[in-house]
């Protein structure tokens, strides 16, 4: 029995040297570059749940949201627009139809203190199967994908703002 738990001691610490040796993250977590530890949101629609999903992404992964309209010294994330399209996949046969793709396009821009504009685009799809026979769970299951894609969104775009840094960087 002592002979089983010392094997299996080591092998947890055999997979935990792996993971770290690795470079594993957790994906909730985005290691914020330093240069956007303190920035500026902008939003046209600023109480649109995409907006309130990128402002929590932000603040959870540490970043310091500053308010001053006036404030050019730190970085700034624009949200420029955002478009939910639906379209159609499949049919059945009486022509109705079976399953939907859902398109979230999602366009930002990053402007970095007295230099340039990086532009940020994300793109989620979701497919949507279609239940004629059941038009509340449907419009539910909907709502709940939707809110799950803006979700998602919002991490791309905290995930994208490391990719811009490398960029700035190298010029």
């Amino acid at each position: 029995m002592a002979f089983f738990i010392k094997k299996c001691q080591c092998l947890l610490l055999f997979m935990a040297f792996m993971l770290t040796g690795c470079g594993f993250h957790l994906q909730n977590k985005t290691e914020m570059p330093e240069k956007f530890k303190k920035m500026t949101f902008y939003s046209m629609e600023p109480y649109s749940f995409l907006s309130r999903e990128v402002k929590n992404t932000l603040l959870s992964n540490g970043v310091t949201l500053l308010e001053h309209q006036d404030e050019q010294s730190v970085p700034s994330l624009r949200l420029m627009d955002y478009n939910l399209s639906k379209d159609t996949v499949s049919i059945y046969q009486d022509g109705k139809a079976a399953e939907y793709q859902l398109i979230l396009n999602v366009n930002a821009q990053v402007i970095i203190a007295n230099q340039d504009i990086y532009p940020i685009t994300v793109k989620i799809f979701r497919s949507f199967f279609d239940n004629p026979s059941a038009a509340l769970a449907k419009d539910t299951e909907q709502n709940l994908l939707t809110k799950e894609m803006y979700q998602q969104a919002a991490a791309q775009l905290v995930r994208k703002l490391k990719a811009v840094d490398i960029v700035n960087k190298r010029k």
